[in-house]
């Protein structure tokens, strides 16, 4: 009786890790997302450059990449349906106004990043969670000049 209650307590507390180490591994995802592909919108858009912003270390041999300006608020309710507590899960969700993207492209002649700035419309994917991990299309609108 007693070897059989240390067998369910073991079970139990390799469930429970299991389960702590999955929800953690979610929200470093969505953190992922964030650091990779947010431009905070409290400064300038002309301001950010790729070969600038290319340097981090998780993007440094990438040779494209792209970057959306707009306020963490509307990234985080961007999986929200109909009710505030309900998020779209494992979906793909377009969002309702355009936003502005900075794409990187390595150029290997000149050896440094060239950017290109437009208005597009964008369908992130909602990751089991229920929050954005990633970018899954974007269709040009409208390409933004200096």
């Amino acid at each position: 009786m007693a070897s059989s209650l240390k067998v369910c307590g073991t079970l139990v507390a390799l469930l429970c890790l299991q389960c702590s180490l999955l929800v953690h591994s979610e929200n470093i995802s969505r953190r992922q997302f964030m650091e990779a592909h947010h431009l905070n919108p409290g400064q300038d858009f002309s301001s950010y450059k790729c070969n600038n912003l290319m340097k981090k270390e998780t993007l440094r041999h990438k040779l494209s990449h792209q970057f959306i300006y707009i306020s963490w608020y509307k990234i985080e309710h961007m999986c929200l349906g109909g009710k505030w507590n309900d998020r779209y899960r494992n979906a793909y969700v377009w969002a309702q106004n355009p936003i502005k993207i900075l794409t990187c492209h390595w150029n290997k002649l000149k050896n440094n990043y060239i950017e290109s700035r437009s208005y597009n419309h964008v369908q992130f994917h909602c990751s089991m969670d229920g929050y954005v991990d990633s970018i899954e299309d974007a269709q040009i609108i409208q390409p933004i000049f200096n």
